[in-house]
């Protein structure tokens, strides 16, 4: 049976995840959560739930939340101390979990807020940690709800940092546990996987789903019309990262906005 509440949150964790888990037993330590059955714990209208084995795998989850966060590790090869947010999909083919050629439904309000709180946070605590938008990578995407993660990483030492991961967790309480801000709705086009030229846009903009140049040549007007159906609220318009993209990407693209009737305009016009 789904639990469907109206305006239910849910957050869920993996049991593999150590940064996941420490995210979440802060959370639950601190803010009251009450197990309700063995790996659920419930707090007013929040949700918290393990799930066995890995998040970017699932298809399907007994709940129907308003919106589901992903309280996670992040793994990156520079080592870099990174706090990130970022939706998931799959512009190509799927290498970590998902559907080929589908993204999982976001909320570019919800992650526009999730950002603004982890740099809120990073200060709060004082941490050395550089805090970032990630373009969208990787599974599920076949939810049938909005997600976001946010993570902490990049290397066990940062999974292990409980003042870091309570910072996430703090994060993700208030994130959950208040009124979401409203800003124009875009989705992005452009640039590298951390996205520099839409980090800035955070203060006056939502930007839901982010297409980097690495994944330029899935450029098509099927997954631009992907973009656009699964951000939600509906994208206002295109923000691009004009010398992030190559000039044949960028041609097929504007001719495809043009096309389907949503506005465009670059990165360096919004800031």
């Amino acid at each position: 049976m789904l639990f469907n509440p109206k305006n239910v949150k849910l957050i869920i964790y993996s049991s593999d995840d150590l940064a996941g888990a420490n995210i979440a037993e802060t959370m639950i330590s601190t803010y009251g959560f009450e197990e309700s059955e063995e790996g659920i714990y419930s707090k007013d209208d929040i949700l918290l739930f393990q799930v066995e084995g890995s998040v970017k795998d699932l298809t399907t989850l007994p709940y129907s939340p308003e919106y589901c966060v992903v309280a996670s590790r992040h793994k990156a090869e520079s080592g870099n101390k990174t706090l990130t947010v970022h939706p998931t999909g799959n512009f190509g083919k799927a290498q970590m979990g998902g559907s080929d050629s589908r993204l999982q439904m976001t909320d570019s309000h919800v992650m526009r807020q999730a950002h603004m709180l982890l740099h809120e946070k990073r200060e709060k605590y004082a941490l050395e940690y550089n805090v970032t938008r990630e373009v969208t990578h990787h599974g599920p995407t076949d939810l049938q709800f909005p997600l976001l993660y946010v993570e902490v990483g990049s290397t066990e030492a940062e999974w292990k940092d409980m003042k870091a991961c309570t910072a996430v967790a703090e994060t993700i309480y208030e994130l959950v546990s208040n009124e979401i801000c409203a800003k124009p709705s875009l989705i992005g086009f452009g640039g590298p996987h951390y996205a520099p030229n839409f980090n800035p846009l955070a203060t006056d903009y939502a930007v839901g789903h982010i297409m980097p140049k690495y994944s330029e040549s899935y450029m098509s007007k099927e997954i631009v019309l992907e973009l656009i159906g699964k951000t939600s609220p509906k994208p206002d318009y295109a923000a691009i990262d004009w010398k992030g993209l190559s000039g044949q990407a960028k041609k097929n693209l504007t001719s495809i906005l043009d096309e389907v009737g949503l506005r465009w305009e670059k990165t360096t016009n919004l800031k």
